[in-house]
C-alpha cells in the first residue's frame, strides 16, 4: 500500500499523512536531539513524527503556521506557539512508546539525557536547553549596535546557516538598530530557494504572504531575514558578493572593524553614547529582551 497514511487532521487544519512503517511497529522509538529551534521552539521530542515521517504536504501546512502575527514561532518558546502546538498534535495521533532525547552544549558535550513518554521527556530537555542557550536583557539592555559572530567555519560556510545568528539575537537591538552579522560563507548563499525569494520577496509583508500560501524549505529563511529587518538595520561581514547582498537592502562589509566603525558613527549623529555589544557564538546564543513588547 501507500508509504504513507492519512492518521487525522489538526485542530489547525494540518492533515497528517505519516510513515506506514512506523505507525504498523509494534515498538515505536524516537531518539534526537534536543536544541533550539527558530520556529518550533525546541527540536526533538514531536519533531522525530513532524517533520520527521511526515508527508511533506503536512510539513507545508505545520510550517506555513510559523508567520504568526503575535511572533510567538519563535526560537525557545512553548508558549502559545502554533508550530509547536500543531507538531504535538500531529504526534499525539500515532504516539511513541518510548523517546530518548539528549541535549549538547555548543561545542557538542552532552549535558543531559532524557527517557520516556514523549511530552514529559521534551519538557524537561527544554528547560534544560533553553538554561543553557537563552540570556535575558532587561527592556533598557537594548543594543544600538550589536556585532554577532556565527561561531567560525562549518557554522558560518554559507549564509542559510549563518542566518540563523541573526533570528537568535535581532530582538535584543533597539529598534532602527544595526545588527552587524561576522560569517565567512565561504559556499555562498547555501539554498537556491533562500536566495530566489530574497530576490522575490523585498519586504517582510511580501515574505510572509508567500509563506502562507506558497510554503518552500529555504524560502522561509528569507521570511526571518525580512522579519528581523523591520525592526533593525543588517550589515554583513563575509566573503559574499557585495551588489547581491545590497540589492536585498543589506550592507556588505569585508572587514568588522570598519562595519563597526561605520555603524558607530552614523549613531553617534543621534545620540552622545551608543551602546555596543559582541556575540561570540550567536548559532548557540539566545538574547532574550524581557517583558517583550
Amino acid at each position: 500500500g501507500e508509504e504513507l497514511v492519512q492518521v487525522g487532521t489538526t485542530s489547525r487544519g494540518t492533515p497528517v499523512r505519516l510513515n506506514r512503517t512506523y505507525l504498523e511497529a509494534d515498538l515505536k522509538i524516537l531518539t534526537g536531539d534536543l536544541t533550539l529551534h527558530y520556529y518550533a521552539g525546541f527540536g526533538g521530542g514531536r519533531k522525530s513524527i513532524l517533520p520527521g515521517i511526515a508527508a511533506r504536504e503536512t510539513i507545508n501546512a505545520n510550517h506555513a503556521l510559523l508567520t504568526d502575527e503575535r511572533d510567538r514561532a519563535r526560537t525557545a518558546n512553548l508558549e502559545d506557539n502554533p508550530v509547536h502546538l500543531d507538531m504535538t498534535e500531529a504526534a499525539s495521533f500515532a504516539p511513541p512508546d518510548f523517546v530518548l532525547n539528549a541535549v549538547a552544549d555548543a561545542s557538542g558535550n552532552l549535558v543531559g539525557a532524557y527517557a520516556g513518554e514523549m511530552n514529559a521527556v521534551f519538557l524537561k530537555g527544554a528547560e534544560v536547553a533553553k538554561k543553557l542557550f537563552c540570556f535575558e536583557l532587561a527592556p533598557n539592555e537594548l543594543f544600538d549596535v550589536l556585532v554577532v559572530s556565527a561561531g567560525g567555519f562549518p557554522k558560518d560556510r554559507n549564509l542559510y546557516q549563518a542566518t540563523k545568528a541573526v533570528e537568535n539575537c535581532y530582538r535584543a537591538v533597539a529598534p532602527g538598530g544595526r545588527l552587524i552579522l561576522v560569517a565567512e560563507c565561504r559556499e555562498g548563499v547555501g539554498d537556491a530557494y533562500f536566495e530566489e525569494w530574497m530576490n522575490e520577496h523585498g519586504t517582510y509583508e511580501a515574505a510572509a504572504a508567500a509563506v502562507r500560501t506558497n510554503f518552500v524549505l529555504g524560502g522561509h529563511k528569507a521570511f526571518y531575514i525580512r522579519k528581523a529587518m523591520k525592526r533593525v538595520r543588517l550589515s554583513v561581514v563575509s566573503e559574499l558578493d557585495a551588489a547581491l547582498l545590497n540589492a536585498w537592502g543589506i550592507s556588505a562589509y569585508d572587514s568588522a572593524q570598519v562595519a563597526v566603525r561605520e555603524a558607530e558613527e552614523k549613531n553617534i549623529k543621534d545620540k552622545t553614547k551608543v551602546k555596543v555589544g559582541i556575540i561570540k557564538n550567536g548559532l548557540d546564543t539566545l538574547l532574550v529582551p524581557s517583558e517583550r513588547k
